[in-house]
C-alpha cells in the first residue's frame, strides 16, 4: 500500500473489493495483505484507476506521496543562522584574501567589491525571497525554475548548484585544518609548550585535512538523520563561538595601524637577527623576486580587478538563498524569507565590509606580498623556494629568485619543517583573516579565539550545505526525476535519510578531491552555479506571464500594474547578467570542459528517468503544473 501511495479508501474500487472478498470477515488478515496483493499490480493500470476513481475526484497519482513527511520546525531564529552559517565561513575568511593572488584578482579593492555586489545581489534576493514565500516547497530554485520554466531546465540548473555544494563542502572542511594548524601553534606559544608546533606542522598534511573533513561530515550527516531539530541545535550554539570571535576581529583591525603589524607578527613568527625579523624577511623575499613589478602591474588594473572581486562576493553573498531549498520545513513563510535573505543580505554585508575595510586599508601591502610569495608559484610558493635545502636542489631556478629566509625565526622552521613532514603544501599557513588579525591580539586568548572563529565558520556550514543538498535530492525524488526511494523518511525521526546519506557520501568524495588543490577545487565549481542564477532571476521576470494560474493562486506582489518579480528580474538581468559574462570570460580551457561534463551528467539523468517515466505512465504534464503538496 506504502508503495503507491493508495489510501483506504481508494481501496473501495469494484475491482479490489472483489479480490479482497475472501478476507472482509478478517480484518488483521486484510490489512496485512493489502500491501502483498497490491505490489502485484501495474502502476499504469493503478494510476488508470485512481483517476476514473469518485473517491480521488478524477485525479491521477503524480507525486511519489501526497504528503512530503517532513516538518515545519525552522524558526526565523534558525533561518538566519543557517542562512549566516552558510555563507561567512567560505565567503569572507579566507576566499577574500586567497582572491587577491596573482593569478586572480591582484590589486582588487575588496570592500568596494563586496560593496557594489550587495546592491547588484539585493534584486536577485528579492527575487528569491518573494517566489519563496510563493511556493514554499523543498528544493527552492528547482521548483521555481521546473515550474515556471520546465522540468529540464529546473533540474540542469539544480544539479550544478548540488555538484557546486559538494565541492565546496570539501574545499571547506579541508581548509579548516590550516586553522586548526594555526590554532596549535598559537596554543603551544601560549603556554609554552614548544611540543604543540610538532603537531601543527604536522596538522600541514593534506592527509589531515582528508581525514579530519570525512570526520566532520560524517559527524553532521549523521545528526541530520537523527534530528533536523538536534542539528539546528547544535548549529546555533556553534554559531555564537565565531560571532563573538567576528567582533573581536573587526574590534582588533580597527584599532591597530600598519606599524603594530610589524611588531605584532614578529612578536608571533619571531624576530632573530635582523632589524624587521620574519615580517622585514617577507619584504626582502618579496622585493628580490619582482614582487614590486607585479604590485605596479596590478595597480593599474585594480578596477579590473574590483569588477572581479565581484565575482567572488557573489558567491559569497549568493547563499542567502539556501533557506529557499529547506522552504517546505519553515514555520513562518510570510516572514522567515524577507527576515533571514534581505535584511540578513545588508547584516551580513556590514559584517564583510567591517572585517575587510580595515584589514585591507592597514595591511593592503602586506597581503598583497604575502599571496605573492605563497601562491606566485604553482605547486610551490616563492616561501617554499626560500627554504636552504629546497633552494638547492631547484637548480632551475633562475638567479636571484629564491632568496633564503633567515634561519633564527620561527617563520623559518614552520616551513622548513612543514616541507620536511609534507613536501606537497604550498605554505603551512593559507593567507587568511584569522591570519593576519590573530597576531594582533598578541599571544592571548583572544588570539586564539579569532583563529578559533574561522575554523568554526567553515566547520558550521556543514549542516546548512546538507540540508541544501539533501532537499534537492528529496525534491527530485518527489517529483520522480530521480528514483522515488531517495524522498523516503524515517517515520520515526522525519529525516529524509537516504537523500541525506548520498549527500553524505559524495560530500566525502569532495573532501578527497579537495587533497590536491582545496581552493582550486572551489573556483573551478563557484561557476556552476550560475545557470541556477540565471534562470531564476528570468523565471521570476516571466513568473505572470508564463505561469498566470500559479501567480493568482500563491503570491505576487505589485507595484501598481506592475510585478515585483518581473521589476527585479528586468534590474537583475541588465546588472548581474553582464558581471557573470565577464566571469565566463576568464574561465581556464579545464574549468569549461568540467562545468560541461557536469551539465552533460545531469542532462543524461534527467532524459534517462523522463523517459522510464513514461514508460511507467508518469503523469510528469501534472506534476510540473502544479506545486508539490506539503
Amino acid at each position: 500500500m506504502f508503495l503507491f501511495n493508495i489510501r483506504t479508501r481508494d481501496l473501495l474500487h469494484p475491482k479490489i473489493l472483489f479480490l479482497f472478498c475472501d478476507f472482509h470477515n478478517y480484518t488483521k488478515i486484510f490489512i496485512y495483505s493489502k500491501k502483498v496483493i497490491i505490489t502485484h499490480f501495474n502502476l499504469r493500470w493503478l494510476e488508470e484507476m485512481s483517476a476514473k476513481n469518485p473517491s480521488t475526484g478524477g485525479r491521477r497519482i503524480v507525486f511519489t506521496r501526497d504528503a512530503t513527511g517532513l516538518v515545519r520546525e525552522i524558526s526565523i531564529t534558525d533561518a538566519v543562522v543557517i542562512v549566516f552559517s552558510f555563507i561567512v565561513g567560505g565567503g569572507i575568511m579566507f576566499l577574500s584574501v586567497q582572491s587577491l593572488a596573482p593569478t586572480y584578482f591582484p590589486g582588487a579593492n575588496l570592500s568596494l567589491g563586496y560593496l557594489l555586489a550587495l546592491f547588484l545581489w539585493l534584486p536577485v534576493a528579492l527575487i528569491y525571497a518573494i517566489m519563496a514565500r510563493a511556493m514554499p516547497r523543498n528544493g527552492g530554485d528547482y521548483i521555481y525554475v521546473s515550474r515556471i520554466l520546465g522540468p529540464g531546465y529546473g533540474f540542469l540548473a539544480s544539479w550544478g548548484v548540488w555538484i557546486m555544494l559538494m565541492f565546496t563542502i570539501g574545499a571547506l572542511t579541508f581548509q579548516a585544518v590550516s586553522f586548526g594548524s594555526l590554532f596549535v601553534m598559537y596554543y603551544g606559544l601560549l603556554t609554552y609548550n614548544l611540543g604543540l608546533l610538532g603537531w601543527s606542522i604536522q596538522l600541514t598534511d593534506p592527509l589531515w585535512g582528508v581525514v579530519f573533513g570525512i570526520i566532520v561530515v560524517l559527524f553532521f550527516g549523521g545528526a541530520l538523520m537523527v534530528s533536523t531539530k538536534g542539528s539546528l541545535w547544535i548549529m546555533r550554539f556553534l554559531f555564537l563561538i565565531p560571532l563573538l570571535g567576528g567582533l573581536a576581529t573587526i574590534w582588533v583591525l580597527f584599532t591597530h595601524s600598519p606599524m603594530d603589524m610589524i611588531w605584532a607578527w614578529n612578536n608571533v613568527f619571531g624576530w632573530g637577527q635582523n632589524l624587521f625579523g620574519a615580517y622585514g624577511d617577507l619584504f626582502r623575499i618579496a622585493y628580490q623576486n619582482y614582487w614590486w613589478l607585479y604590485a605596479f602591474r596590478d595597480s593599474t588594473t585594480g578596477i579590473t580587478n574590483t569588477i572581479g572581486i565581484m565575482l567572488i562576493a557573489m558567491f559569497a553573498f549568493g547563499g542567502v538563498y539556501s533557506i529557499t531549498i529547506v522552504g517546505g520545513e519553515v514555520r513562518d513563510t510570510k516572514r522567515t524569507f524577507y527576515i533571514s535573505m534581505v535584511l540578513g543580505l545588508f547584516f551580513i554585508a556590514a559584517f564583510y565590509i567591517g572585517l575587510l575595510y580595515p584589514l585591507q586599508a592597514n595591511y593592503g601591502a602586506f597581503i598583497h606580498m604575502y599571496d605573492f610569495l605563497t601562491y606566485s608559484k604553482d605547486p610551490f610558493g616563492l616561501l617554499m623556494w626560500s627554504l636552504p635545502h629546497l633552494n638547492a636542489e631547484l637548480s632551475w631556478v633562475p638567479a636571484g629568485l629564491g632568496s633564503l629566509l633567515s634561519q633564527d625565526t620561527l617563520q623559518y622552521w614552520i616551513q622548513y619543517g612543514a616541507w620536511l613532514y609534507a613536501g606537497k603544501v604550498p605554505v603551512p599557513i593559507p593567507a587568511s583573516i584569522p591570519l593576519f588579525a590573530a597576531p594582533l591580539a598578541g599571544l592571548s586568548w583572544l588570539g586564539l579565539l579569532i583563529i578559533g572563529s574561522g575554523a568554526i565558520w567553515l566547520i558550521n556550514s556543514i549542516t546548512p550545505y546538507l540540508l541544501s543538498t539533501s532537499r534537492y535530492m528529496f525534491a527530485w525524488s518527489f517529483d520522480r526525476i530521480i528514483p522515488t526511494k531517495i524522498s523516503a523518511i524515517n517515520e520515526r525521526t522525519t529525516t529524509p535519510i537516504y537523500a541525506i546519506g548520498i549527500s553524505v557520501l559524495v560530500a566525502c568524495i569532495g573532501v578527497i578531491l579537495s587533497y590536491w588543490s582545496a581552493f582550486q577545487a572551489l573556483m573551478n565549481t563557484v561557476f556552476l552555479g550560475v545557470p541556477a542564477f540565471v534562470l531564476t532571476i528570468y523565471a521570476g521576470a516571466r513568473f505572470s506571464a508564463r505561469r498566470p494560474d500559479l501567480a493568482e493562486q500563491t503570491y505576487s506582489p505589485k507595484i501598481g500594474k506592475f510585478p515585483v518579480l518581473s521589476i527585479c528580474g528586468v534590474i537583475a538581468i541588465f546588472t548581474i547578467l553582464p558581471l557573470i559574462i565577464a566571469g565566463i570570460a576568464t574561465f581556464n580551457l579545464g574549468s569549461l570542459l568540467l562545468i560541461i561534463v557536469i551539465y552533460s551528467i545531469g542532462a543524461v539523468i534527467y532524459l534517462v528517468m523522463r523517459r522510464r517515466n513514461r514508460r511507467a505512465g508518469v503523469d510528469l504534464e501534472a506534476i510540473f503544473k502544479s506545486i508539490p503538496p506539503e
